[in-house]
């Protein structure tokens, strides 16, 4: 099964604090047919305005990635964690039995990143946050796992999913293996390629399940992160 969502069919917000883009069911943005792929739960592709922060939130039982594409983001946890993540950062918070953290742009331009919501192997565990700079740029041309369990590099993920991203030069092409148990999204950063027979553009996404070889080329100078996640539809 294999599913195309265009850049012009994700659900876009804007406000005083963000503008971006919702690819699955967040906040007040609701679509009972939308509400996750997998274990994979939330997928917010933002920008946070300069000199904006995100309300204090709450959360039990979720492993919250975030990445920075560009620019920084002043992150604050009840873990005790204060850290100014830039770009090439991907942080993990283990929320577990209840963690309540903000994220503040004090920079002078606005921050990219993207949020993913994950839900763990157990639950009511101690929270933890963790991190890592990845640079892309020295890994061209490969699938860089960049959050997971049992790679090398990547921050610990406490959930039975990976979370790549991979930066390629025109006509490379990288493959994963896979079980076809699993769900595997896919959400292009820059550039085009093309995987499963669909090409796909800047900030189109493919949610793929019952595959157990994923092949993916780029058709342009491509980047794209990529999520193999368990679960149900």
């Amino acid at each position: 099964m294999t599913k195309v969502v265009r850049a012009d069919e994700r659900h876009f917000v804007e406000n005083d604090t963000i503008n971006g883009y919702w690819i699955f069911s967040y906040s007040d943005y609701l679509d009972m047919k939308n509400t996750h792929f997998g274990d994979l739960k939330v997928f917010n592709d933002e920008i946070l305005k300069a000199g904006k922060f995100y309300k204090p939130e709450s959360l039990n039982d979720k492993e919250i990635v975030t990445v920075i594409l560009d620019g920084e983001l002043n992150h604050e946890d009840s873990t005790g964690n204060k850290e100014v993540l830039k770009a090439g950062d991907v942080q993990v918070l283990s929320s577990g039995s209840g963690a309540t953290f903000t994220d503040m742009n004090m920079s002078g331009k606005d921050t990219h990143l993207l949020r993913l919501w994950i839900d763990p192997l157990m639950q009511n565990m101690k929270p933890a946050c963790r991190q890592e700079n990845f640079d892309m740029e020295s890994q061209k041309n490969e699938l860089v796992a960049i959050a997971g369990q049992g790679f090398p590099g990547a921050v610990k993920l406490r959930a039975n999913t990976t979370v790549y991203m991979s930066k390629l030069d025109s006509g490379k092409v990288v493959e994963m293996l896979t079980d076809i148990s699993r769900y595997v999204f896919i959400y292009v950063l820059e550039g085009e390629i093309t995987t499963c027979g669909e090409k796909l553009a800047k900030n189109d996404q493919i949610r793929i399940n019952q595959n157990d070889t994923i092949v993916l080329k780029a058709n342009s100078n491509a980047s794209f992160i990529l999520v193999d996640a368990t679960g149900s539809y």
